[in-house]
């Protein structure tokens, strides 16, 4: 029995435990396409663009815990998913783009829409395989799947020159590849425990390496048994449990007196984390006098400014879970815990007291205060998407995670995100209610993708809109850096109600926060997706303004 390429790279999606896949259609990658009327078990989900393909299978991948795939055409194709691969990336979310490309005998001559993918793969993801041949396409589309997690994980482009989809071989036996995760020697386990023993001050960062049920509940019981003080890394929001009695905030926008432990810390210790640019506060974190202990499953995570006193090479739920045996085996003095649990204590009260709004004057709408409403209002479950904007700081001060898998946001800080990812989160677990916020710049990037979601019949997701009429980041720092000279950031508010209902999704126009929690209610009650366009002043630019 011979099976086509095409047949053989559903296979291996399949293989994968993939069972949504994403894709802008292309007459370069038809046998693929084909290929899914004969394999039972997978939905295929058509965007209307591929940067929206792109988001939806980062936030599946990174709610399921499994490799996202989505599908694109060479040229203007897979330039439009480069925002997507250049997120997934920064995020190290393990994905597949499998891009058509110009057939075998026209590569090298600049075809219609041809372009070097493979170096497309190196320059703006974690790397790129090409299928050859028939014979060899099992090897090389498991291949792309076992670069997807390896090490660091990151998005691998798949280049299929469009005639090679149609080649046939002997039947192939494909399977979910085993990639090994390493594990940290008793050593460092060791030295990091001595460490944390003879800490006055220890403070965790904890980062996106840090996802899963099992692992939460080990890194909470080693928050308890050292002391330390907890803060979540940039776009990580849901690493920690935000209600503990040691959480202190998301970095990095926190006024100085809630940084103040981790800068006085004398042991940061970052977990699951590449401690970047935000993380480390401008790569302020570690400072002077503070020791530094870094726990990554790949060795190119290790932070490039600072190397580590301690550089963990390995799982970071496995090495939680031996540092925590550690510390149980041969627990702190009560005096000395009780010390640094007091003092994180101190930290988590400030931080609480900060996410509570104050009282609004004038007749704007609240921002904080509608924030806080939200976080009232949604259950634990609830997933948030958030896009880049203004408002994100609001969303980062007011409202507060207490589950894995919440929040979904990326580090690149890429505009148009939260709609898309929305989507794919829902896809990725139906049952739970899902909230994409969004400034008005990025939502009309992606917007087109709501009716995406009305056209597959998706119900409880919300699309809230916070409109100022301007770009309202870079209107901020425009007036810091050219006080008075503002120029090119303002632009008009369109009318978002009659394009969400154009798109066949329900529709709510917001003022006042007086109208706020009944149009989010009945938003979530639709039976539809739904738009909330909420009308905000630009003057509402930071949250710690």
């Amino acid at each position: 029995m011979s099976m086509t390429v095409g047949r053989i790279i559903v296979e291996a999606i399949r293989a994968e435990g993939v069972d949504h896949v994403f894709c802008v259609p292309g007459e370069s990658y038809l046998p693929v396409l084909d290929a899914f009327n004969d394999v039972p078990g997978i939905t295929l989900v058509t965007t209307h663009h591929e940067e929206g393909a792109g988001f939806m299978a980062d936030a599946w991948a990174r709610t399921r815990g499994l490799p996202g795939v989505f599908m694109v055409t060479r040229g203007p194709g897979v330039t439009h998913a480069a925002i997507a691969l250049h997120a997934a990336r920064q995020d190290s979310t393990p994905l597949v783009l499998l891009v058509g490309q110009v057939p075998k005998e026209d590569e090298g001559r600049e075809s219609f829409q041809e372009m070097d993918l493979l170096a497309l793969g190196d320059l703006i993801g974690k790397g790129a395989v090409k299928i050859t041949e028939g014979d060899r396409a099992a090897e090389q589309i498991q291949r792309a799947f076992y670069l997807a997690r390896a090490g660091r994980p990151g998005p691998v482009v798949v280049s299929l020159p469009e005639d090679v989809g149609y080649d046939t071989t002997e039947t192939v036996e494909v399977a979910r590849q085993r990639v090994p995760r390493p594990a940290a020697s008793d050593s460092d386990v060791a030295e990091a425990v001595d460490l944390l023993r003879s800490a006055d001050a220890p403070a965790f960062v904890i980062g996106g390496g840090c996802g899963d049920e099992r692992m939460r509940e080990d890194l909470i019981a080693l928050a308890e048994a050292s002391g330390a003080v907890v803060y979540c890394g940039w776009r990580r929001f849901d690493a920690f449990p935000n209600g503990h009695a040691q959480f202190a905030g998301n970095l990095p926008w926190l006024p100085e007196e809630l940084l103040a432990p981790l800068r006085r810390a004398d042991l940061v210790i970052g977990i699951g984390t590449r401690m970047g640019d935000f993380s480390s506060l401008g790569y302020t974190v570690p400072g002077a006098g503070q020791r530094f202990v870094q726990i990554d499953l790949s060795a190119e995570s290790m932070s490039p400014v600072r190397n580590p006193d301690l550089p963990i090479v390995g799982d970071a739920g496995d090495t939680v879970a031996r540092l925590l045996a550690a510390l149980r085996d041969a627990p702190l003095a009560s005096e000395v815990l009780d010390g640094r649990r007091q003092s994180a204590r101190r930290a988590h009260l400030a931080y609480v007291a900060s996410t509570e709004p104050e009282s609004a004057t004038g007749d704007d709408f609240d921002i904080p205060r509608a924030i806080a409403e939200l976080r009232k209002e949604l259950s634990g479950d609830a997933v948030i998407t958030s896009d880049a904007g203004a408002f994100a700081s609001y969303l980062n001060r007011y409202y507060r995670w207490e589950r894995p898998k919440t929040f979904l946001g990326t580090t690149s800080g890429s505009m148009g995100y939260a709609v898309p990812s929305a989507i794919g989160a829902k896809f990725a677990d139906p049952a739970r209610r899902v909230l994409a916020v969004a400034g008005d710049g990025g939502f009309a990037m992606t917007m087109s993708e709501v009716h995406t979601a009305v056209r597959l019949g998706l119900d409880r997701l919300v699309f809230l809109v916070f409109d100022n009429a301007t770009y309202g980041t870079i209107r901020a720092h425009q007036t810091r850096v050219f006080p008075g000279r503002e120029i090119g950031v303002d632009q008009a508010s369109m009318d978002l109600i009659a394009v969400a209902e154009g798109m066949g999704a329900a529709a709510h126009r917001v003022r006042t926060n007086e109208e706020f929690l009944p149009a989010l209610r009945s938003a979530l009650a639709a039976g539809r997706p739904a738009v909330i366009q909420v009308h905000t002043s630009p003057s509402q630019i930071g949250a710690w303004s």
